[in-house]
């Protein structure tokens, strides 16, 4: 009963701590900076390629840029083994304190240098995790935007506003506070008295649309790697840049980009592209994804008024072009091959070879009304576009030629049961109809080159 009744208390407590920082008034400055110990450099995982140099450090001061590779440190070469050499370098650069370090730089284009860091504390912007998870991508408005729907989770540290909190809530003893707040009027509450990483977008004909905060978890224990995490669902509408010359076997891509203020964004270890690539291919139909990326953190600006990060969300799509080769492309065919088999009707018997060749050619144009809605409304030719031209072609040559042949019959006074031209066009006209198709299939997605091009998008 004893433990039951602390359990309790102490539960009473935490949620009294909670409702207290709701009540309380302790904004946060829009612009903040936090005090780092560690060297400024961040490094790619397990590796000792520099990865980005974090603002306002040392290292920012001197030449080191991202793509250079440390070999040495104080002129004692690191371990050949990289996972090894990575936790050696992160130990001493990730120590506190003050200490000049001589590092031996490889270029990557192969130079070397050697640069003395001054390691001290700075003060930089907070530190923040990113992790983007995928709940649903969709393609719209004709293959030409995309709707992301992602729950984005922010994690950073503010020791700084941890420190307040202890003290406006009279708490000398640090007992734990572990807020979670999910309530949408809670949420309003507390971001406005705290800082917190905020996001937009540049990309022309792209927006960031619903952003919904789903739950924020304030804690002061520090065996947690951060003390803030925001979780946010955000419906991210982003411009496709497409080859619809190839339709149906075009390719697209499609990528949202989140630019941070005052933010030293890093992306969570624990991302999985390869899983990205498989949830999204068991929720598109039309499309596959072949390449998926995440890419962070690049600086857009830096000086006296702080920087502008990014981190570029990318996917490369195929489009599954089964369902147009089963659906418009055979069909279409199969009727030019039809408007074909005149030329196996007897020459005198000009009425039917008519009615075949006509009836082939007015079926191919309602046919192209039926699936006119699925396909693109584009002001150029794409392939599908020229096979269909190509089929209007052949099958309106079945009807004309089947005019011109009954004429020569007619003419030379031919006694068979066939046209000896119509013998000949048996296998010309069948042969030539899919050269040509071969032909534009090759011009149009290798744009006229002999050279060898990927579609590009």
């Amino acid at each position: 009963m004893a433990g039951i009744f602390v359990f309790l208390a102490s539960f009473v407590n935490a949620s009294q701590l909670c409702e207290q920082i709701l009540k309380e008034d302790f904004r946060e400055t829009s612009n903040i900076k936090l005090v780092h110990h560690d060297g400024g450099i961040v490094f790619h995982p397990n590796k000792t390629l520099i990865d980005k140099i974090r603002f306002g450090s040392a290292a920012a001061e001197i030449n080191l840029n991202p793509g250079d590779a440390i070999t040495a440190v104080d002129g004692k070469a690191l371990p050949l083994d990289q996972e090894e050499a990575y936790k050696n370098l992160t130990f001493i650069l990730e120590t506190p304190g003050i200490k000049k370090i001589l590092l031996d730089i490889q270029r990557p284009d192969g130079s070397t240098d050697t640069l003395l860091l001054k390691k001290d504390s700075y003060f930089g912007h907070p530190i923040v995790e990113t992790d983007i998870i995928l709940n649903d991508i969709e393609i719209t408005h004709q293959s030409s935007k995309t709707r992301l729907d992602l729950d984005v989770h922010l994690k950073w540290d503010n020791d700084k506003i941890i420190h307040r909190l202890e003290k406006i809530l009279n708490n000398p003893n640090q007992e734990l506070i572990n807020c979670q707040f999910r309530k949408s009027p809670e949420l309003d509450n507390i971001l406005k008295k705290i800082w917190y990483p905020w996001f937009d977008t540049t990309l022309v004909g792209a927006s960031v649309e619903n952003i919904k905060y789903e739950n924020l978890l304030i804690t002061n224990d520090d065996t947690k790697p951060f003390h803030f995490t925001l979780v946010q669902q955000v419906d991210y509408i982003g411009k496709n840049k497409s080859d619809f010359q190839k339709f149906p076997f075009d390719r697209m891509s499609t990528h949202a980009d989140f630019i941070f203020q005052d933010s030293d964004l890093s992306v969570s270890s624990l991302y999985e592209p390869d899983f990205i690539i498989k949830k999204g291919n068991e929720i598109l139909y039309e499309w596959q994804i072949s390449d998926h990326d995440i890419d962070c953190c690049h600086p857009k600006q830096r000086g006296q008024q702080g920087t502008l990060e990014t981190i570029n969300y990318s996917f490369e799509l195929d489009r599954k072009y089964f369902y147009y080769v089963l659906k418009i492309v055979i069909p279409v065919v199969f009727l030019v091959w039809l408007s074909f088999s005149v030329f196996y009707i007897r020459a005198i018997e000009l009425e039917s070879k008519l009615a075949v060749s006509m009836g082939s050619l007015l079926t191919l144009v309602a046919y192209n009304f039926v699936f006119g809605d699925d396909v693109p409304k584009l002001n150029y030719i794409t392939v599908l576009d020229a096979w269909i031209l190509l089929s209007y072609l052949f099958a309106g040559l079945s009807t004309m030629i089947t005019v011109y042949s009954y004429w020569d019959y007619q003419r030379d006074k031919q006694t068979g049961i066939f046209n000896t031209l119509d013998q000949k066009l048996r296998w010309l006209m069948p042969i030539s109809y899919h050269l040509l198709m071969a032909i534009l299939f090759w011009g149009l997605t290798t744009n006229w080159s002999l050279a060898p091009t990927p579609i590009s998008v």
